[in-house]
């Protein structure tokens, strides 16, 4: 009899649950509260003035790593508040070993360099190191894109690669900047000074790095500001473009506070924003992207609208640049998963206009009016139906060259991703997907605006 067992009584909610989870797979988070690194972390964080926190460190099956709401939390709520003799800033390092090192040094290294050199040296003491438990729980390796093979960078988006092979010179620069330092000066380090240890500090500090008030040492170099600072337990709470809370160093109570602008249930996965929203600034800073992030967006060039529209000898277009530079149209040429921008559809009915320039729009410069809004009048009250339609046909035109120019298809990513990858390279090949299916999304949208119209 459907929904009893054996001896007749109905099987419970419990029961049902369990079959569900058991059917489904099951895909809830899993605590770890019992993660012996985690519990001496908590434990010397504690014995360091550290009063607690109402979060779990979890595994969560679509973030990783994260944390959970052991109770309740409220909006305006105080999460976290670590003391600033916990905190690893370029002020602890110059009151370290190290810090007196580098002040004997003729050369001056940026705050990057200095705390990942640190952090290799608190490793290397094993044990003995004040921060080994913080250190003991920070990951092996990373996603970011100095980790990526050069195939593994060359199944990026195109707007990637470039940036990514930027970041691998940099991170070069910045280890053969410190070899001749680590070589006279730091001998217990000299032999393990290796680009993968270095490598793995670096990015390290990149993925955890947040900001305090400048240090403004003599001893370190002014090429960045020197404000990188590592906060313990901060960085197991994941990113969300969405969150609502601020964090930032607090100089009424000496702690760097986490306070949550919303409430959050019991068992919830508590975000914060890392600061950098779009999947460019989140891949090349952090190694992930937000599928579908609603803060997501692609750059469009001029450059490319006026391929979109080549019927136009050299003066009318410098005249029709110029006036689009006056304007401010220039300012948010972008793709979102909303659409194309409306400055895109604007640039593309002016430069499909005829007799639109300086003299023929004197409305544009009138001081009472903003430039950007005399254009847009201008354009939607005069241009005619066809010209409006040549600039919708240019914007599909251009989405699908943007389409075009990738070797792979949305198809065949997805081919790809279900088979066996790297992490990298799975990461490289879902990030150009869902760059695809973004402008194929804004294709979509303008296809029906079309046809409505």
């Amino acid at each position: 009899m459907t929904g009893s067992n054996r001896t007749g009584k109905k099987k419970g909610r419990t029961w049902r649950k369990r079959k569900r989870r058991i059917c489904e797979g099951d895909r809830r988070p899993v605590c770890q509260g019992k993660d012996r690194e985690l519990i001496h972390l908590q434990q010397f964080m504690r014995a360091n003035g550290f009063n607690g926190c109402p979060l779990k460190p979890t595994i969560f099956p679509s973030t990783g790593r994260g944390a959970m709401a052991a109770r309740s939390i409220k909006a305006g709520e105080v999460i976290i508040a670590v003391p600033k003799n916990l905190l690893i800033s370029c002020r602890t390092v110059l009151l370290s070993h190290l810090g007196n090192k580098l002040k004997t040094w003729s050369s001056r290294f940026t705050c990057a360099q200095v705390l990942s050199l640190f952090l290799l040296c608190e490793r290397n003491k094993g044990q003995a190191s004040f921060w080994y438990p913080y250190i003991s729980t920070l990951p092996n390796s990373f996603t970011t894109p100095v980790y990526f093979t050069e195939a593994e960078v060359d199944a990026l988006s195109p707007t990637l690669q470039e940036k990514a092979r930027e970041l691998k010179k940099e991170l070069l620069h910045a280890f053969n900047d410190l070899e001749p330092f680590v070589a006279s000066m730091l001998p217990e380090l000299d032999s393990k000074f290796t680009f993968d240890a270095f490598r793995w500090a670096w990015s390290v500090l990149k993925t955890r790095t947040l900001y305090q008030e400048d240090c403004r040492s003599p001893y370190l170099s002014n090429k960045e500001p020197q404000t990188s600072t590592m906060v313990p337990m901060l960085d197991l709470i994941n990113h969300s473009p969405t969150a609502k809370a601020r964090f930032g160093y607090n100089v009424n109570t000496s702690c760097y506070e986490v306070r949550v602008l919303e409430p959050y249930k019991k068992y919830d996965q508590v975000f914060i924003s890392y600061g950098f929203d779009d999947n460019t600034e989140l891949m090349l800073k952090f190694g992930f992207f937000v599928p579908r992030n609603p803060k997501d967006f692609i750059k469009i060039n001029l450059s490319e609208l006026l391929e979109c529209l080549p019927q136009m000898d050299d003066e009318e277009r410098t005249k029709k640049v110029d006036l689009l530079f006056d304007s401010g149209l220039l300012s948010n040429q972008t793709c979102t998963w909303n659409g194309i921008s409306w400055q895109v559809i604007s640039v593309l009915q002016v430069l499909a206009r005829n007799g639109i320039d300086k003299d023929s729009a004197p409305v544009l410069f009138q001081k009472s009016i903003p430039p950007a809004t005399a254009l847009l009048r201008l354009c939607q009250n005069a241009a005619p139906t066809s010209e409006e339609a040549r600039a919708l046909q240019a914007a599909g035109a251009l989405l699908e060259r943007r389409l075009k120019a990738y070797e792979t298809t949305i198809e065949e990513d997805s081919v790809l991703l279900q088979g066996t990858l790297s992490p990298c390279m799975e990461l490289a090949v879902g990030s150009r997907r869902e760059e695809k299916r973004m402008l194929l999304n804004a294709l979509e949208v303008l296809t029906q605006y079309q046809t409505i119209n």
